[in-house]
């Protein structure tokens, strides 16, 4: 029988070898280590004996639409919150991609960044883009696969019916469990092991809260997710063209002297079998992100998410996993009072009819799949193939590496990677400068000029933008 293959839009596959310094170089997790996670079931139970998963890279690795018409039976979108200003131009580019594709294209798991309250009863600037994307993606699919409830409300919005467009099915990270899931009992002692991860943009009360476990628990390990702490951990650098968002946020770590990184209490995962074959020495998970917690969740560690958003809140109730509003924690919380508010073992039962709902839209996307077989060594290919890899060792801080040729080599590939970066900013800097000084001629000139001028110039850049996006 010939060996067909499936493209994913994904991370490195967990069989792929990649270095840390390529997926800082070529932002392998797409800004967030988090997007490891929901690809990894997809790719594990896609493959077969006679079908093979390859991964884009993120578009790294993309290859000419007609390549993927000639090579591939399927292109498969495993996507997150995407829906939204942050990744109109992303979706556009998307959009004309998918356009000059023949063959079945599936989107399964997206969602947007909306307010928890949105009626969505007046328009985005962004709906036409989502229109168009969703469009191009439903002529060669049956429905599409949608984060949660909040999105499922934006998509009708826009004319889509639920059944006949798409189907919630939530995140589907833990579907790779399959039918059954377990979480360990939990008892909490001052020796307990605890994960916790942290959102820049979350409520500073959560934050703080956060931080002061990393003091209170000494087997307290800071679990990063950011593309932005990744460069710091492993070369000590800030790389400029990233988001410096962070950089203000004093309650998160985002100095190499913060708590998490001189105590070595600290690491981040590129690929999820070794994130998750790690979270089982824990005890549980707390914090702001969905996937630092879903991932734990898989591995059977209780957890516990500071919801904020519609994008953790949505798919926190789809999964029913423990959380509480960020909003109502502070710094003087104990922890035992935020476990108290929260069933640690909520998960398992919503499980089984979510696992089964994704299954069936598997099947009405004609997606071939072995989500259903048991569990154990070897039973898929992929576990099989999996085993003849060396799993990637997390990054740890920089600061606690005991070998000065690690330093070394860390500072040297950081430094390769950011002298180009830095010095096209700057060039960048210089035109800008330069385009500026043009301009202030032209300036005066439409200052000069009468209400009624100054009215058709408008109307014509107007027509111009119109013409041009």
């Amino acid at each position: 029988m010939e060996k067909k293959s499936i493209l994913i839009r994904a991370t490195p596959s967990p069989l792929d070898k990649f270095t840390v310094a390529e997926a800082w170089k070529f932002n392998l997790i797409h800004n967030n280590s988090g997007n490891v996670a929901f690809p990894y079931g997809l790719i594990r139970n896609l493959t077969s004996s006679n079908v093979k998963v390859d991964s884009d890279w993120y578009g790294h690795r993309l290859p000419s639409p007609d390549e993927v018409n000639e090579r591939y039976s399927h292109y498969i979108l495993p996507m997150a919150n995407d829906l939204g200003q942050h990744f109109e131009s992303e979706m556009k580019r998307l959009t004309s991609y998918i356009s000059k594709l023949k063959i079945p294209v599936v989107v399964v798991g997206i969602g947007g960044a909306f307010g928890t309250s949105d009626k969505f009863d007046t328009p985005k600037p962004f709906d036409s883009t989502v229109k168009r994307f969703f469009n191009e993606v439903l002529e060669r699919s049956q429905t599409v696969g949608l984060r949660g409830h909040i999105t499922a409300k934006y998509m009708e919005s826009l004319g889509f019916k639920e059944g006949s467009h798409f189907r919630v099915i939530g995140d589907p990270t833990l579907y790779n469990c399959g039918r059954d899931l377990d979480i360990k009992p939990f008892e909490l002692t001052a020796y307990s092991r605890i994960a916790y991860n942290m959102t820049p943009t979350a409520p500073m009360g959560s934050l703080r809260f956060l931080n002061r476990l990393a003091v209170q628990f000494e087997n307290a390990e800071y679990i990063a997710q950011d593309l932005g702490d990744l460069t710091k951990m492993y070369s000590g650098i800030l790389d400029p063209t990233f988001s410096v968002q962070r950089e203000s946020i004093e309650e998160y770590p985002n100095g190499l002297r913060d708590y998490p990184f001189t105590s070595g209490k600290s690491s981040m995962y590129l690929t999820a079998p070794s994130w998750i074959a790690a979270m089982e020495d824990f005890d549980l998970s707390i914090g702001t992100r969905i996937h630092g917690n879903i991932l734990p969740t898989h591995a059977g560690v209780p957890t516990v998410t500071l919801s904020f958003g519609s994008r953790l809140t949505e798919l926190v109730e789809f999964h029913s996993l423990p959380h509480v509003d960020a909003s109502s924690i502070d710094e003087k919380q104990d922890l035992r009072d935020v476990l108290e508010r929260v069933d640690l073992q909520s998960p398992v039962s919503a499980h089984p009819g979510n696992f089964d709902n994704f299954l069936e839209f598997l099947a009405e996307n004609s997606i071939e799949n072995q989500y259903d077989l048991p569990t154990g060594a070897n039973v898929r290919e992929f576990d099989r193939l999996y085993s003849l890899v060396t799993p990637m060792e997390p990054v740890r801080p920089i600061v606690s590496c005991k070998s000065v040729d690690e330093v070394a080599e860390r500072l040297a590939l950081g430094q390769e990677i950011v002298a180009p970066r830095i010095i096209e900013q700057k060039l960048r800097m210089v035109r800008l400068a330069n385009e500026v000084r043009q301009l202030r001629p032209k300036v005066r000139s439409i200052e000069e000029m009468s209400d009624t001028e100054r009215l058709k110039l408008m109307r014509t850049v107007i027509d111009v933008m119109e013409q041009t996006f």
